[in-house]
């Protein structure tokens, strides 16, 4: 009965964030002014069906200096991540409780880097390596600032299980509202969104550390890269509004994926020096600032 559960969630997520990268174009087009996708079926709706079949029909094209095992297996090793962290999901109805599931998020959220160095690596491209080197800086010096940040509901609720916020009557946001700020800003740096979306600098890297990927394996690493963000938008709401009942809380997380949307309608790319000076003398401090405050609070 649990894997039947297990598949049928899974195909949800998938279909969930097919649809979200629909929503993203349309959206955008409104921000822009402009016609978003809107030819395959009613106003466009299904055209994550179309894009899908395009993708995964398409011949299966390696670079001839490719690691090919590595090239093939790394996008599949990134989507895995990113849809793994759906296994410590913190359910309304829960049938099984995840100890520490905490400490798996924030390892897991720490693993992504290497699907990222893999495909670089293995395309033998000097464009790829390049963005995947930008890529894990961009990755690594965020992730700092984001970790302590996720600290701070934690000595709310004084717990490392997601099950256990989800149960508890507190609404963090209360006492973290800055904390959700810095949450904020860290979380769109770490899934690779605008203003800090230099892994995919189309201007100057050619698309990054996927620019030799296509085809499925371009797929997959789409379908990883939302799945992150729809995941991240999931867990900001048991984080920070763990004491909203189920329609509020839906209705968060559709508002914090929104948003990610329409801050890259509105925001320009940074510079990568900009990009990292950010982080190291402006977000780093700040973040540790507010841990101690509320530490001591």
């Amino acid at each position: 009965m649990v894997s039947v559960v297990a598949w049928v969630t899974f195909f949800c997520l998938l279909v969930s964030t097919a649809f979200f990268i629909v929503i993203e174009r349309k959206l955008l087009g409104m921000v822009q002014l402009r016609q978003g996708p809107n030819k395959p079926s009613m106003k466009g709706l299904l055209v994550f069906l179309a894009d899908g079949v395009k993708m995964f029909t398409k011949g299966l094209l390696i670079p001839s200096t490719a690691n090919k095992g590595l090239f093939v297996v790394a996008p599949a090793f990134m989507f895995v991540l990113s849809f793994g962290v759906w296994i410590i999901f913190p359910s309304y109805f829960p049938s099984e409780y995840f100890k520490y599931s905490v400490l798996f998020f924030l390892a897991l959220s720490a693993t992504n880097v290497f699907g990222v160095i893999l495909v670089g690596w293995s395309s033998n491209s000097s464009y790829a390596m390049l963005g995947a080197m930008r890529a894990i800086a961009q990755s690594i010096s965020y992730e700092v600032g984001m970790f302590t940040v996720f600290m701070c509901p934690l000595l709310v609720i004084f717990g490392f299980e997601f099950q256990r916020m989800m149960d508890d009557p507190i609404t963090v946001w209360m006492y973290c509202s800055s904390s959700l700020m810095l949450w904020f800003i860290s979380i769109l740096a770490e899934t690779n969104r605008a203003p800090f979306d230099f892994v995919e600098g189309e201007s100057e890297l050619v698309a990054g550390f996927h620019v030799e990927v296509g085809g499925g394996l371009f797929a997959l690493i789409a379908l990883a890269e939302y799945g992150a963000i729809i995941g991240m938008s999931v867990f900001t709401a048991v984080l920070f509004f763990s004491g909203a009942n189920f329609v509020l809380f839906v209705g968060i997380v559709l508002s914090l994926c929104y948003l990610f949307i329409l801050v890259r309608g509105a925001m320009p790319r940074y510079r990568y020096d900009m990009l990292m000076d950010f982080c190291w003398t402006k977000l780093l401090p700040l973040s540790m600032t507010n841990f101690l405050f509320i530490m001591v609070w």
